[in-house]
């Protein structure tokens, strides 16, 4: 039984479009899955370990998403990539830097800050890089033509997206 017999069929023979839909239904099923798990690990009180995990978590869906796509997952590209979006985009770095600054203005605020800043940033970024990902395999993309660059505005728009998603959930 191959991954295709368990795709519907319809009578008209739209066999392709039947699949691209159960596709993109899978596909954002998992980016959202990844999201809300990329939330509970922020949650962990460690920002590096938390931070961490989320990376891993990154690692494990586009592997899953490559998979789906049939696209050769690169580990080492993957990594790269996550952490360009990670630090090179901002949001962790001004996130860091407004915990940094209340921790040297009020120490206590810094873990409490850290708590709910690092599962909204963990969860946005997850959602905006599945859905990056997923717009370039759609488009006959692969991890080696994949240009973080090229991309930064629209990062910035799904990471909003993914924040108002989380906030629905």
């Amino acid at each position: 039984m191959s991954a295709s017999d368990d795709i519907p069929t319809t009578i008209d023979g739209t066999l392709e479009n039947v699949k691209h839909k159960y596709r993109i239904s899978r596909v954002n099923r998992l980016v959202r899955n990844h999201s809300v798990l990329s939330a509970a690990m922020g949650a962990v009180p460690m920002p590096p370990l938390a931070m961490g995990l989320i990376l891993a978590n990154n690692l494990t869906m586009l592997k899953r998403l490559s998979s789906v796509y049939n696209v050769k997952f690169r580990k080492d590209i993957g990594k790269a990539v996550i952490s360009s979006f990670l630090g090179g985009c901002g949001t962790v770095s001004i996130s860091g830097r407004v915990i940094w600054g209340l921790s040297t203005a009020i120490p206590v605020a810094a873990p409490v800050i850290s708590i709910v800043t690092t599962p909204i940033i963990g969860a946005a970024t997850t959602y905006a890089i599945g859905h990056l990902f997923i717009q370039h395999f759609e488009s006959g993309g692969t991890f080696l033509n994949f240009d973080p660059e090229k991309v930064k505005g629209h990062y910035a728009e799904l990471f909003a997206q993914g924040k108002e998603e989380l906030a629905k959930e």
